[in-house]
């Protein structure tokens, strides 16, 4: 283990060096993503920038969606600011105009980040599964180059915990199963055996991979994939088992494919009404199945007025599915309700963790004064427990002294703090009115008197 990785693994850490910093398809421009976009080739060459920096434990997850960086800085500010400049020479971008496109997440939201990316919830389709995959993938790359310490590994190991309790509690990943079988129901009615068909994916989406994984499964003839970037195609590719294609050979593959897939949403029309009738004439006028699964949308509607077009979107393979977007919201607030009160018990248990060296010592020290007052004592018990209570009271009693005289006293922001913090410590109740011969908390006539004795 590296360095940066291994120097928190004794000891507690500030939950504010916890940070994540990127830029996802709501955040950013289709240019701005491609160009951030690394793949598993490159990934190594990334991870090796991040470690002589010294930046601390990172995991990088770069997706056609998102490309983050998730980091345990060992200084905050100079990791947040270090880690955009990376990120502005590899995308080869103007670091202002970048950062503008990002965003920065720290403590408690960059945790709640992360288990909600792990859950599936920040995805294009809530609930597709790729995405944890992808995860455990990018966490299993940073740990084989010594960046992922014990404090980032348990946030992850959290982070598969509550994916896992989302899916077999809400049922919220079957709304993307569901979707995927309708694109195969509707394949089925409109080409029969689909062990006869080529199907193309353009765009490296995760509902479009979903989709073509699960027709895969089914035993459809061919599959063939393109993508803008010729590394996300082939990784998509790779995992799919298929051969892949560069963009330009689009109006080739389009008259070959009997199912296409779309799955870009690069803001633009990848198939127009033009370009889809020019496919259908290159195919003689066989059908062939359009199914649009980007946001945006990558297909033009128009190309539906076609007749040998059957186009569908995603809203039409829901609706087939019965999973109403309504439902599926439904089960996602259930999640994030699940998501929100992970990161609590996180934070409460890590808080909780951190306040037992104080609590030792304290401990520690009563139990000094105790021996001290009992050896004094000499077996008189009254003696000894005045003693006892002097003692503990003492440093209080001065501090508290001192915060009247220095704030003000009653009334002021620090006083009511300190009372508040009190009433935390101690089963404090207030003097009745009626007890005015109580002596004063703060008279240090005990104390003096223990001092003289």
């Amino acid at each position: 283990m590296s360095e940066a990785a291994g120097r928190d693994e004794a000891g507690d850490w500030p939950l504010d060096r916890l940070m994540v910093v990127g830029t996802n398809h709501r955040r950013s421009s289709e240019e701005t993503r491609d160009r951030l976009f690394i793949d598993e080739a490159r990934l190594p060459q990334f991870l090796g920038v991040i470690t002589q920096a010294r930046l601390g434990q990172a995991v990088v997850v770069s997706t056609c969606n998102r490309t983050e960086i998730h980091l345990l800085a060992n200084e905050a500010e100079r990791g947040r600011e270090r880690v955009i400049d990376l990120m502005a020479l590899w995308a080869d971008l103007d670091r202002d105009q970048l950062a503008a496109e990002l965003y920065i997440r720290n403590g408690r939201e960059a945790l709640r980040h992360v288990f909600a990316v792990a859950a599936s919830l920040d995805s294009l389709v809530i609930g597709e599964p790729e995405v944890f995959g992808q995860i455990k993938d990018a966490h299993k790359i940073a740990r084989a180059h010594g960046l992922v310490g014990r404090e980032l590994e348990q946030v992850y190991q959290t982070a598969y915990a509550i994916s896992k309790k989302v899916r077999s509690q809400t049922g919220i990943g079957q709304g993307a199963v569901s979707i995927a079988a309708a694109a195969q129901s509707v394949a089925r009615d409109l080409h029969g055996d689909i062990g006869n068909c080529a199907l193309l994916l353009a765009g490296a989406g995760d509902m479009g991979e979903l989709i073509a994984a699960s027709l895969a499964e089914r035993g459809i003839g061919r599959i063939m994939v393109t993508d803008r970037l010729t590394a996300r195609a082939r990784l998509v590719a790779r995992r799919l088992e298929c051969h892949w294609s560069d963009m330009g050979d689009l109006d080739r593959l389009l008259a070959e494919a009997d199912i296409v897939l779309t799955a870009g949403g690069s803001r633009r029309y990848l198939i127009n009404r033009e370009i889809a009738l020019a496919a259908v004439k290159r195919r003689r006028y066989r059908p062939v199945l359009m199914i649009d699964t980007a946001v945006p949308g990558d297909i033009d509607p128009q190309v539906d007025d076609i007749s040998e077009v059957f186009y569908y979107r995603l809203e039409d393979l829901e609706k087939i599915a019965a999973e109403g977007r309504g439902g599926r919201e439904e089960k996602a607030d259930e999640a994030w309700a699940m998501v929100e009160a992970e990161v609590d018990h996180f934070v409460r248990v890590r808080a909780e963790r951190a306040a037992i060296p104080a609590l030792a010592e304290l401990r520690q020290h009563f139990d000094a004064v105790r021996a001290s007052a009992l050896a004094e004592s000499h077996g008189d018990a009254e003696k000894a427990t005045r003693l006892l209570v002097n003692r503990l009271l003492h440093a209080p009693t001065q501090a508290l002294k001192d915060l009247a005289a220095t704030t003000g006293g009653a009334g002021t922001m620090e006083w009511v703090k300190a009372q508040k913090l009190l009433g935390r410590l101690f089963p404090l109740h207030p003097a009745e009115d009626d007890q005015t011969d109580r002596q004063d908390p703060l008279d240090p006539a005990d104390t003096d008197q223990e001092n003289k004795e």
